[in-house]
């Protein structure tokens, strides 16, 4: 194992200490426990991130869908709201 040291707040560290007492485990074994759950997070949500990426990537572009631009609707509403003023 490699040591580390960090800072916790003091209510992290009144809930670390109640937490351990609770569990009977060590205040360390709760922080690799914490830290293991957070990096699996975090390999889950960029596995999450690529497999939607990935899935948007097999739709056609949107543009690719559409007749017109968007300089086309603003000309014709343009020219409905001059035709309402006459």
């Amino acid at each position: 194992m490699i040591r580390k040291q960090i800072f916790i707040d003091e209510r992290q560290n009144e809930e670390l200490k109640r937490l351990a007492k609770k569990t009977g485990k060590s205040e360390g074994l709760l922080l690799r426990e914490a830290v293991q759950r957070h990096l699996a997070e975090e390999q889950n949500a960029d596995a999450l991130w690529e497999a939607l990426i990935e899935r948007w990537s097999q739709f056609p572009a949107s543009t690719a869908l559409r007749t017109w631009t968007r300089d086309e609707l603003y000309e014709e509403r343009l020219g409905r709201s001059n035709d309402d003023i006459h």
